[in-house]
Parts: structure tokens; sequence; C-alpha cells
């Protein structure tokens, strides 16, 4: 479990951090942005220091971040069930399929590596899972992504 969460965290960082900063040195190029950073309390409750010694992760708040990742995660969810959709309907369709297999393995890796994003969005009541406003809008991007690449 320690093994997922390192290559889940690893993924979220590079997926977020490198969009954040290259936005946020162009803001400050042009005078636009000037960042702080606040160092905050990790553990503050005692319910999110029981969440922290099972390995679930804590979202909480919203952050511009979290819709990124959700965006994406989302996103990759519903190419993920739009082929396997295909795979069924179609009695198996390994003709079509046989040259983009390893995507398909790589698209489920994707999904299985953001379950805790899609549990915190959809499955989870307390108050480290995602707020509903960002997984709608999150939602929503991931369908207005899906539609526009489904046409081109």
């Amino acid at each position: 479990k320690g093994w997922w969460n390192d290559l889940r965290i690893w993924l979220y960082k590079r997926t977020t951090s490198y969009l954040y900063a290259f936005i946020d040195t162009i803001l400050k190029l042009f005078g636009f942005s000037n960042s702080v950073f606040i160092i905050t309390n990790k553990v503050s409750e005692e319910e999110v220091s029981k969440r922290h010694e099972k390995e679930i992760m804590e979202f909480g708040t919203s952050s511009p971040m979290f819709t990124i990742l959700v965006t994406i995660a989302l996103f990759n969810l519903i190419c993920f069930l739009n082929v396997l959709k295909d795979v069924v309907l179609r009695g198996g369709g390994y003709g079509a399929y046989e040259k983009i297999g390893l995507q398909i393995i790589l698209c489920g890796f994707l999904v299985l590596i953001n379950v805790p994003l899609y549990q915190g969005i959809f499955l989870r009541k307390d108050s480290g899972k995602l707020p509903s406003s960002l997984g709608m809008k999150s939602t929503i991007l991931a369908l207005v992504l899906v539609l526009s690449f489904s046409y081109v």
C-alpha cells in the first residue's frame, strides 16, 4: 500500500507542481503574481490523524491543484470506460484493439492509481473528502474534454 501511495504522490506532484510553477513563473515575469508560501499544520484533528494512520488520503478543502487532478482522473476514467464498453459491445474487439492494447493497459493503470480521488469525489462522507463543488466542476470539465476530443 505504501508503494501505491508513493506512486500516487509522485504522479500528483508532477502533474500539478510543474504546471503551476510554469504558470507562476510566467505571471511573475509579467508582474502579475507574487507567490507566498505559508507553512501549515499537517495533522490538526483527531479524525484527520485517524485517517492518516489508516493511510487514507486527506483532501479537505478545495484547491486549483485538486481541480486539475480530478479533471484528469475523471477524463481518464470516462475514456477507459468508453473503451471497455466498445470492447464488450463489439464482441471482444481483438482486431481493432491489438494495436492499442498497451494504451488500454496504461489507462487502466492510471484509473487504479486515481482510486483515492474517485473515492474522495463519489464515496467518502467524512470531512476529508473532496468538496462537491469541485467534483461538479471537474466532472463538467472532463465531459467537455471528452466531447471535444471525441469529435476531432
